[in-house]
C-alpha cells in the first residue's frame, strides 16, 4: 500500500518532535539529570589550597547546592602542560544552557573562593571562572542498570584526543556498542560520562565515572578479557593520548587527595 508524501512527511516530524535529534537532546527530553562538565586551570602553587577547598564543602553548601538544583557536584585535579586542569562535574535537572557555568559559586562559598584562584579558558564568558564542556556520552547509567551498593567510588579521569581521529571517536561513543556496556556493568562501573574541549589546537577529554566493586584491579582484568570490549578498544585506543604514561586515560585527584 502507498501513503501519501504528506503523510509521510507527517509522521517523520512527529518521531523527530518525539525524540531528538542527536543522542545528545535524546538524553535532554530524556527524564535523566544533565550532565555538566566544567573546566578551568590552576597554578601549580595553588593545587593544595584549592583541594582543601574542596575537602571543606560544608553540608550547608551541600544544601544550598541541592536546592539550586546542582547533584553530586565533585571536583577533580591533574597536572597538564606546566599547571593543573580543575574538571568540575555536577547533575542538574535542567535542560537549558543558562547559568550552568556559574551555579556552582552562586551557591557554595567554598567553591566561590575556589573560582577566585581559576585560571579560565580561554573560551570561558568575560568575568566567569569555567567554561562548559561539550558533553560527548553517558554510558552505564545508574537507571538503566540500578544497584544497591552503599559505597562508591567516584572518579575523574582524562585523555587527549588525537585531532584527526576526532570524526571516529564521536561516532563510536554516539553509539556504544550493548556489549561494552554490559562488560562496563559487570566490571562495576556506572556513570561513564565524558565530555570534551579544545585547547588551542589539542584536544581533551574528561570523563566522570563511579566504581561500585571491591577491588578494581580485579574488575578491571576483567573488563579487559570481554571480547566485544577488546574490540572496541581496537578502534577507540589509536585515537587517544596517553598524557601521563598511564594509559589512555589518567586518574585525576579529588579534594583533599
Amino acid at each position: 500500500m502507498k501513503y501519501p508524501n504528506s503523510i509521510l512527511i507527517l509522521v517523520t516530524f512527529l518521531c523527530s518532535t518525539a525524540f531528538g535529534f542527536s543522542p545528545y537532546e535524546n538524553a535532554l527530553v530524556s527524564e535523566l539529570d544533565q550532565r555538566v562538565g566544567l573546566l578551568a586551570y590552576l597554578e601549580t602553587s595553588d593545587l593544595e589550597a584549592a583541594q582543601k577547598l574542596v575537602a571543606d564543602i560544608s553540608d550547608k553548601s551541600d544544601r544550598h547546592l541541592a536546592k539550586a538544583g546542582a547533584k553530586n557536584v565533585n571536583v577533580f585535579f591533574r597536572d597538564l602542560n606546566g599547571r593543573i586542569a580543575v574538571f568540575a562535574y555536577y547533575e542538574t535537572g535542567q535542560k537549558g544552557l543558562d547559568g550552568l557555568t556559574t551555579l556552582l559559586g552562586e551557591h557554595a562559598n567554598e567553591i566561590s573562593k575556589l573560582e577566585e584562584m581559576l585560571i579560565p579558558h580561554t573560551r570561558a564568558a568575560e568575568g566567569e571562572a569555567w567554561v562548559r564542556m561539550e558533553w560527548m556520552n553517558c554510558i552505564a547509567t545508574t537507571e538503566a542498570f540500578p544497584h544497591d551498593k552503599k559505597e562508591i567510588q567516584k572518579l575523574g579521569l582524562m585523555s587527549g584526543l588525537k585531532p584527526e581521529k576526532e570524526l571516529t571517536y564521536r561516532q563510536l561513543h554516539q553509539t556504544n556498542w550493548p556489549g561494552v556496556v554490559d562488560g562496563m556493568i559487570l566490571s562495576n562501573y556506572r556513570h561513564w560520562t565524558t565530555f570534551l574541549i579544545e585547547d588551542g589546537d589539542a584536544l581533551y577529554m574528561y570523563t566522570y565515572c563511579e566504581y561500585i566493586g571491591d577491588d578494581i584491579d580485579a574488575d578491571n582484568k576483567v573488563m579487559a578479557a570481554d571480547p566485544a570490549t577488546q574490540r572496541w578498544w581496537k578502534h577507540t585506543d589509536p585515537c587517544n593520548i596517553n598524557l601521563h604514561g598511564e594509559g589512555n586515560w589518567s586518574l585525576m585527584t579529588s579534594g583533599g587527595e
